[in-house]
């Protein structure tokens, strides 16, 4: 049977009972709930009430058992949020307070246009992480380790490391190339773990502004630089409780490096303008589409990557495990047709080949995208991907695919088959890079370029693209 109050949302609680009184009916229009039992009731009261969003605790003040109960609160349910109004507002009362995980210190005798606009700012942020815990859920059915699509042999590692990490808060960096699924692989990580009820956090460290990364991460105070026109707490605190996903690790300025690294040794973070630090229970998964041996030599600190890199997980890029390549078609193909794209059951063993022999720059994303790209471009009552489709594909790629015969080596014996052959075979093995393909051939770039007028296999994208 649930608790009459299992819907509250906010718990005044103080000894001082006509503190109590005047608080709850300050916020009388959130329906609080008031107790002044002290700190063992309070604790119980907080386990009974799953909505529980925010712990008000009053009368805080030298020697009170208020900061023993704000620490067991936060250890008991680290997503309630706690404001404290104290009637002896010290500065070391206010640091101590924001040190053990109190939201905000308001001094009493307070103003209650502050108390109810802290109120609500609280209230809207936790609504918020709601929001991301609901998500989360949905995250973690569908990326489970059982939505990581493969039975390569080569991936049988990366499974076994990434089953492991979700077992630890041990700091993980996953490294491969664009678009092999490294946040798929941290997700499942997350999804696997203790930490999975918690809000799994993605950032792409490439793509904040250089001069909004220390904000956007550690959080800042209103008024501590121009157009900090409110707090914000950063994504160490949005994340708190669960798991930090910093893509592309490598690309943050050194400073803010040395401001991570202390962060994952104190276990607190401190806000761009802040005097004080806040308490952070946070697991990180960091990610590269650099190779180990580039980041360990790169621009990052020493302390940092060795902190970070406790667990490597390595994924093999697709060209590396093409016995994926049927499976992955046709999961990327049922969910087209779940979306109501276009009904493609599949494609025909001439493409299949071609594409057995394409290298995927952009791995599983690209091969996804195509797919859906070539789908909607087929003729309509046309339910099959034929060679002549992934052909076309692969030349506005400018990367011309050879034509495959039925012999076993699939190398044509026509003379002016085999020199187109041989044409698409070295832009094959050279990426679609021409000049090296040129150099491959033995023949200048410009009897390159005449070839692939001739031949009809012009790329229509610039070489420095390709």
């Amino acid at each position: 049977m649930s608790h009459p109050h299992a819907d509250a949302r906010i718990l005044v609680a103080s000894e001082d009972r006509e503190l109590n009184s005047a608080l709850a009916g300050l916020l009388s229009a959130y329906r609080p709930e008031s107790n002044a039992d002290g700190s063992a009731a309070v604790l119980q009261a907080i386990e009974q009430r799953p909505a529980l969003r925010l712990l008000v605790i009053g009368d805080l003040h030298p020697g009170s058992s208020a900061l023993d109960l704000l620490e067991s609160v936060k250890r008991q349910r680290p997503e309630i949020s706690v404001l404290v109004l104290s009637s002896h507002p010290t500065i070391d009362h206010a640091t101590e307070s924001i040190r053990r995980g109190a939201e905000d210190f308001v001094p009493i005798p307070y103003s209650e246009e502050l108390v109810l606009k802290e109120v609500a700012r609280i209230l809207e942020a936790a609504e918020l992480r709601d929001r991301v815990d609901s998500l989360d859920q949905l995250v973690a059915t569908r990326y489970g380790f059982e939505r990581v699509i493969s039975r390569a042999t080569r991936m049988r590692a990366v499974f076994d490391r990434a089953n492991a990490a979700s077992r630890s808060d041990t700091p993980v960096l996953i490294v491969g190339e664009t678009g092999t699924g490294k946040e798929l692989i941290a997700r499942a990580i997350h999804a696997n773990s203790r930490r999975s009820k918690r809000p799994f956090v993605p950032i792409n460290c490439a793509a904040l502004p250089r001069d909004l990364v220390e904000s956007e991460i550690f959080g800042h105070r209103r008024g501590a630089f121009s157009g900090a026109f409110a707090d914000h707490p950063g994504l160490f605190v949005a994340a708190h409780g669960g798991t930090l996903f910093l893509d592309e690790i490598g690309e943050l300025p050194l400073d803010i490096q040395a401001k991570l690294l202390r962060v994952l040794q104190d276990g607190e973070v401190r806000p761009v303008g802040g005097l004080e630090s806040r308490r952070v229970d946070v697991r990180i998964i960091t990610a590269s589409n650099r190779s180990f041996t580039v980041m360990r030599d790169s621009r990052m600190r020493p302390d940092l990557f060795f902190r970070l890199s406790v667990l490597v997980i390595e994924i093999p890029p697709l060209r590396e495990r093409r016995d994926d390549l049927p499976l992955l078609i046709a999961h990327f193909l049922g969910a087209l047709r779940d979306r109501g794209v276009h009904r493609v059951e599949g494609l025909d063993p001439q493409a299949l080949d071609l594409l057995s022999d394409y290298p995927f720059p952009g791995n599983i994303r690209e091969l996804e995208n195509m797919l859906e790209g070539l789908a909607v471009t087929l003729p309509p009552g046309r339910t099959t991907i034929r060679a002549e489709d992934v052909r076309d594909w692969l030349r506005r790629r400018g990367t011309p695919a050879p034509d495959r015969t039925s012999d076993a080596t699939h190398v044509p014996l026509n003379l002016h088959d085999l020199e187109a052959w041989a044409i698409g075979e070295a832009l094959r093995q050279a990426h679609g890079n021409k000049s090296r393909a040129a150099q491959m051939l033995g023949i200048s770039r410009d009897t390159l370029y005449r070839k692939l007028h001739e031949f009809g296999m012009q790329a229509e994208v610039p070489d420095s693209l390709t």
